[in-house]
């Protein structure tokens, strides 16, 4: 239940006019760290549903999902170029294909635009199991590629001190339980699953696949230029439309990397390996997009 007068309390508090014993907060700065924590999460998901319901449901709007550093970005743009002329004049990919937890953040409303909208999404399961329009594109990738990916990323984009190991226990669990859920699919949306490897090395059967999911008309030379503007070039060519855009000691062109698959192995020990095949036998995999992941 929400506790209206204690957030008004909060938002009415003035440090400036309050006689506060700052010792005692010092001595429960870790229980004043996670309010901090749980209130600032709390904020973005209920912006992030604001927004959300601002910008409305329809029926032919198309939703990207994936844990991140699954190719997200990469079906971002096939999406964008199979449903429009594909005109490279926008800023930034998010102001043709909004991120709806990106708008949040920035608190920014989410640009609704073209006849079929791409939304892109990492969110759990639950923040959509209730949508009654549109249809949904899942796309997975082997774990073990995804967190060293995830990895170089935080070292480019938020900690270069970050550890692997620590990193590797935060993702792991949440990895299966993320993809869970949504092959689970309890609220019965109308999902595509693929596999990120697929969209990569058959990328014209995959477009194949996905033109009669959406119902949309892909001739040859709409082909042709699908795969030609998502190759591994053109998109190093305009990274900065697809990464972000950070400054100081960040990277700037590290967003758009080579995608490899296979190679995130030989960063875990045995021992991890060994924990993350221990952790499948806790889901139902089988028959699933997981699957080839642990044969």
């Amino acid at each position: 239940m929400l506790n209206k007068d204690w957030l008004r309390n909060i938002s009415e508090f003035d440090e400036g006019k309050e006689r506060l014993d700052y010792q005692e907060l010092v001595d429960n700065l870790d229980l004043l760290e996670n309010a901090h924590s749980k209130i600032h999460s709390l904020l973005i998901t209920t912006r992030m549903r604001k927004l959300m319901n601002d910008f409305g449901q329809r029926d032919t709007d198309i939703y990207v999902v994936s844990y991140p550093r699954s190719g997200t970005t990469l079906l971002q743009m096939i999406l964008y170029q199979m449903t429009t002329d594909g005109d490279m004049e926008f800023k930034h990919i998010y102001d043709v294909s909004p991120w709806c937890r990106f708008s949040a953040v920035f608190n920014r409303p989410m640009p609704s635009v073209g006849g079929r909208r791409v939304i892109k999404t990492h969110d759990s399961y639950e923040m959509f199991e209730h949508a009654e329009k549109g249809k949904f594109i899942f796309l997975m990738r082997d774990c073990l590629d995804v967190i060293p990916s995830i990895y170089q990323q935080t070292l480019d984009y938020v900690d270069p001190s970050a550890n692997f190991d620590q990193l590797t226990d935060r993702n792991m669990k949440k990895w299966f339980k993320y993809n869970d859920a949504w092959i689970q699919n309890k609220g019965a949306l109308e999902i595509l699953y693929l596999n990120y490897e697929d969209l990569v090395v058959k990328k014209d059967e995959i477009i194949s696949v996905i033109s009669k999911f959406l119902n949309v008309e892909i001739n040859k030379t709409i082909l042709e230029r699908v795969i030609q503007r998502t190759s591994i070039d053109f998109m190093k060519k305009y990274e900065s439309k697809f990464g972000e855009q950070p400054d100081h000691w960040k990277v700037y062109n590290n967003f758009i990397r080579s995608g490899r698959m296979g190679e995130g192995r030989q960063k875990f020990t045995p021992g991890q390996l060994k924990e993350y095949y221990q952790l499948s036998k806790g889901y139902k995999i089988r028959g699933t997009n997981l699957q080839r992941y642990f044969e």
